[in-house]
């Protein structure tokens, strides 16, 4: 078997414990089990373009710069930088056993999981009952090949795709949906800096699944922009103790 450092694996449970830290705003991550892509070194343009556009912690375009509040307020580039390679990533792997074994050393997590067909009829079924997982993508070659194991898990697998541009283009907006739900909790729970944060990710990343012909993006975008907005118009209006104390 190829030795791999072990460093590869790196911990994604954040280190920052300040409150206002990003790395706390939302709790997802990325897992990536395929027994050529999940080595290191190999297909490193693919994981690189896959890593890129599901990271909302990086700017990739002017467009996206209006939504980029919180690098300013928060973190410095550097810091940034640490944390795009620790939190929200990708993160890949080409064994059942240890991709397995870092799925359940992250039961904090939301996980979004992409697996090849061969190797996802092992590991679903052993993944379906944890709650760490969020979402199931089987990107493989022949859909057909795989239908009657992947049919006992039909409630279970969010996808099957055969192209990778229609992988990214879903997986880019289920964790665009998802920050979006994490906005929204943060909203009911009057945190609206972590709130503003989230949807601004949202956009961003909905952003990116215009470049990838999505053209359905403009309602999503739309959608997102009010809640923002509206957090924006919240809070310059006082506070109902401030109105108490006047």
């Amino acid at each position: 078997m190829m030795e791999v450092d072990p460093q590869y694996f790196s911990n994604v449970i954040p280190y920052w414990n300040n409150d206002l830290d990003i790395a706390t705003y939302s709790d997802h991550l990325t897992v990536w089990l395929d027994k050529y892509i999940g080595r290191p070194k190999e297909y490193d343009t693919l994981k690189d373009k896959f890593g890129n556009n599901i990271q909302p912690l990086i700017t990739l375009t002017k467009e996206e710069k209006e939504f980029d509040e919180y690098p300013v307020t928060y973190e410095n580039p550097e810091t940034l930088k640490k944390l795009a390679d620790h939190v929200y990533c990708l993160k890949s792997f080409f064994e059942i056993k240890d991709c397995l074994e870092f799925i359940m050393s992250n039961k904090d997590k939301k996980i979004f999981f992409i697996s090849s067909g061969s190797m996802g009829a092992q590991i679903v079924p052993e993944l379906v009952h944890l709650r760490q997982i969020h979402g199931i993508y089987i990107f493989c070659g022949n859909i057909s090949l795989h239908t009657e194991w992947a049919m006992n898990y039909v409630d279970n697998i969010s996808a099957m795709l055969e192209h990778q541009d229609d992988l990214l283009i879903r997986l880019t907006k289920d964790i665009a949906k998802y920050l979006e739900e994490k906005g929204d909790h943060y909203v009911h729970v009057d945190e609206r800096i972590r709130a503003k944060n989230c949807y601004a990710w949202a956009m961003k990343l909905t952003l990116r699944t215009k470049e990838l012909q999505d053209t359905n993006y403009q309602k999503t975008l739309g959608i997102l922009k009010k809640k923002f907005d509206e957090i924006e118009d919240t809070s310059s209006a006082p506070s109902e103790n401030q109105m108490q104390e006047d």
